[in-house]
């Protein structure tokens, strides 16, 4: 996984799309790094959208979109606290397998969770984070800081795969770079109730083994860093559903690309899938992370 290379921002021409700007600049000023504006142009996909027949289309697509990422770049320059770089590029093609292939040379991808209600997600934001090969970036309108003013917490569920634990630290470094507390959930899956999932917290007993486990992570996690906040969550409940209900307040939860639930084959594990459809604040999804060091 690449740490040198730019934050990748795609943008459509949305309302929406500002939001989205928004959240990845200050991503890319926080890391230090270039911002790129990213359009995806599909032509073909544009002109036979209402008919069987390819007509040539009535715009030059490509140079609206260079205009539109244009007006926003110059936009992100001028601001006082600018990201290092600021640069934009037209892509060609479908956009989850455009942003797939420019995933490789990123170091975050970020996109829209688009426009469907209900904290649901688009169908090429759920593809790109299933397939890039760099994190991911899910952004929705979520506050960053809570009634009192204090930084929204981050969120991470583990489960003790090495894709959760990777997870963890890089939940626990965007947690303790935002001054924010980490909320860290453990599910137990249980026996599916009638009427839906009803949470259930486990009782802390000192000798359980998933609560031995959770305070071996945490003591991994304040070792890099000393002063964060951990609230430990473990309970009875379906994983994905156990996440999203601890997102309820917060301003971004990490997944891994891939947990025990996650069949062979599967790209995106059915937990962290179900997390980056349902999550109502913005979900990071790690893909090929590395676990720091003792």
């Amino acid at each position: 996984m690449r740490t040198d290379g730019p934050v990748l921002v795609a943008l459509a021409h949305s309302a929406r799309s500002e939001h989205t700007l928004a959240w990845a600049t200050a991503e890319a000023v926080r890391r230090g790094t270039e911002l790129r504006l990213v359009a995806v142009v599909d032509p073909v996909s544009e002109v036979t959208a209402w008919s069987w027949a390819v007509v040539p289309p009535a715009v030059d697509v490509h140079a609206e979109a260079r205009s539109y990422l244009s007006d926003l770049t110059d936009r992100v320059r001028a601001r006082p606290d600018a990201p290092p770089g600021v640069a934009f590029e037209v892509l060609d093609g479908s956009p989850a397998d455009a942003l797939r292939r420019v995933s490789e040379r990123a170091s975050l991808v970020v996109v829209g969770a688009g426009s469907r209600g209900g904290g649901h997600v688009a169908r090429v934001a759920a593809q790109v984070a299933a397939h890039a090969r760099c994190p991911v970036a899910v952004v929705r309108d979520a506050p960053t800081h809570g009634a009192d003013g204090a930084p929204a917490p981050v969120v991470v569920g583990v489960d003790g795969s090495a894709a959760a634990i990777a997870a963890a630290h890089v939940a626990a470094a965007e947690a303790a770079e935002r001054g924010a507390a980490l909320r860290l959930v453990h599910a137990r899956p249980t026996i599916p109730a009638p009427y839906g999932p009803v949470p259930v917290e486990l009782p802390p007993a000192d000798d359980a083994p998933a609560r031995r486990a959770a305070d071996e992570l945490v003591a991994r996690l304040r070792a890099h860093h000393p002063d964060l906040e951990v609230d430990v969550r473990l309970v009875e409940d379906d994983p994905a559903h156990a996440i999203v209900a601890a997102c309820g307040d917060a301003q971004l939860v990490v997944v891994g690309s891939r947990g025990l639930g996650a069949f062979p084959g599967m790209l995106l594990g059915s937990v962290s899938h179900d997390v980056v459809r349902d999550a109502p604040c913005t979900v990071l999804v790690v893909h090929g992370a590395e676990v720091p060091a003792a």
